[in-house]
């Protein structure tokens, strides 16, 4: 079981949010699921409620800024390459 880290954003009001605003959701989803067993999705074009698909990216980075390189890399590429089946 995997769990994406989408759709949080859209919920947001427009105008009036920050990462700190969406960092509770996305740390406990990490905390419930673990870093193994998330990973990122744009929700693009919904996202663009509340935010460009920039602002979310850019959200969503720093929020999890202060993780290793190796939770980052799993959360935004390797739990998907995994769970989809790429490979190289």
């Amino acid at each position: 079981m995997v769990c994406k880290i989408s759709g949080i954003v859209a919920s947001a009001k427009p105008g009036a949010w920050t990462a700190d605003d969406l960092a509770p959701i996305v740390l406990h989803t990490a905390e419930a699921f673990g870093r193994e067993r998330i990973m990122f999705a744009g929700d693009w074009p919904v996202c663009t409620r509340a935010a460009t698909f920039k602002q979310w990216v850019e959200a969503l980075q720093t929020i999890v800024a202060g993780w290793s390189e190796a939770d980052r890399r799993k959360l935004f590429h390797d739990n998907a390459a995994r769970v989809y089946g790429f490979t190289g």
